[in-house]
């Protein structure tokens, strides 16, 4: 069991650790450990993490491209920090910090954990994903006490490396309390939404990034308007393609069917007055906001990449649709919004399964996992 270590704990950005590690490195602390936390400063989270969390933070400005020139600088940094503070284990995630924590490991000696939220590696990636990416994480899994994956694909990649221990868990663990408190109605959260309280409102919550394809989810919305089948779609996020999504709902003619709401902290709000959740990604480790919105018993609809696929059964808590497949999300659709009792169904059967992905589950997988570092 992993007691008693300072834990250099290494992601590539600070929003990882803010969105998804908390409860994880609180678990390692529990469990009789220090951590310390090492990772680039791009937003707010840096700072809410030292002040609000305590956290101690080592400010490393990561490149997200493992090939970029300034890597090669913040390991010089991640090596000198290693002699100042004398970290017993390295705790990485991400592609660049798994890869600056493994190559640390490799120099001082040290016990190395790596979790894969996602190889860039997958069913139907790029070509150049597979030629560059599958090759450095199969020379650094040499250099790798325990790997852990969270998607079937990615684990049985991963039984193909050469890393000590692999393993699969579900996914980085929900915290469900915080969204249980809702003291407003369905329909009083539709009006300060300025949406009718018969609207039938779909949900997304994705970053506005190419790899969510919101080319398909906004072109989905046309269709569904064009069919006269009439819908709100809700979009929870932003991102660094914000306007071209804002230009294509103009072009498409959908600003009265669409309203993006940007980077909320009521998603617990925003899905209680939803009816549907959809996704379109491209690409997907164990995707949180499927997560969230199978515990408020949504029906979901989503592409059928890894990661969806291992969380929605499709015909029991949604359907799982070609990823740019426009007809046939609007058909699924179509076919929810006319069914409440299948939707029902649907949703029942996603809030029992929501509770294997939950914080505590979690947790009692990563005890069996921590035995095997001493």
């Amino acid at each position: 069991m992993i007691t008693n270590k300072k834990i250099m704990m290494i992601s590539t950005t600070d929003n990882m650790i803010w969105q998804f590690l908390l409860p994880h490195i609180q678990h390692l602390k529990e469990l009789g450990n220090e951590v310390e936390c090492v990772c680039a400063k791009t937003g707010f989270w840096f700072d809410e993490l030292k002040e609000k969390h305590g956290l101690l933070m080592h400010e490393i400005d990561f490149g997200r491209n493992p090939i970029k020139l300034k890597n090669f600088k913040c390991f010089k940094k991640l090596k000198q920090l290693q002699k100042e503070r004398k970290f017993d284990l390295v705790y990485c995630q991400q592609p660049v910090g798994g890869m600056m924590g493994r190559l640390i490991g490799k120099k001082f000696k040290l016990p190395v954990i790596y979790t894969a939220h996602g190889f860039h590696f997958f069913k139907g990636c790029p070509l150049v994903n597979k030629v560059v990416y599958k090759p450095v994480e199969k020379w650094l899994s040499k250099y790798t006490d325990i790997l852990i994956t969270i998607n079937g694909e990615d684990y049985q990649s991963a039984l193909k490396m050469k890393a000590k221990k692999v393993f699969k868990i579900n996914g980085i663990g929900m915290t469900f309390k915080k969204y249980e408190d809702i003291t407003e109605t369905k329909e009083e959260i539709k009006a300060s939404l300025g949406l009718d309280k018969n609207d039938f409102v779909i949900v997304t919550v994705a970053e506005f990034i190419k790899r969510k394809n919101y080319d398909t989810m906004l072109k989905t919305i046309k269709e569904l308007k064009d069919r006269s089948v009439n819908v709100k779609f809700l979009i929870c996020g932003r991102g660094q393609e914000e306007s071209i999504i804002k230009n294509q709902i103009k072009d498409l003619d959908i600003e009265n069917e669409v309203k993006i709401l940007g980077f909320r902290k009521d998603i617990n709000r925003i899905l209680t007055a939803s009816d549907v959740f959809m996704l379109a990604s491209f690409q997907e480790g164990l995707t949180l906001s499927v997560i969230e919105s199978m515990s408020f018993g949504l029906p979901c609809v989503v592409s059928n990449v890894r990661g969806n696929r291992d969380l929605i059964v499709d015909g029991k808590g949604g359907f799982v649709v070609e990823t740019k497949n426009c007809s046939q999300y609007a058909d699924k659709i179509e076919i929810l919004k006319q069914d409440e009792n299948l939707r029902k169904v649907f949703g029942l059967f996603n809030k029992e399964e929501s509770k294997k992905y939950s914080i505590d589950a979690v947790k009692e997988e990563l005890n069996e996992v921590y035995k095997w570092i001493s």
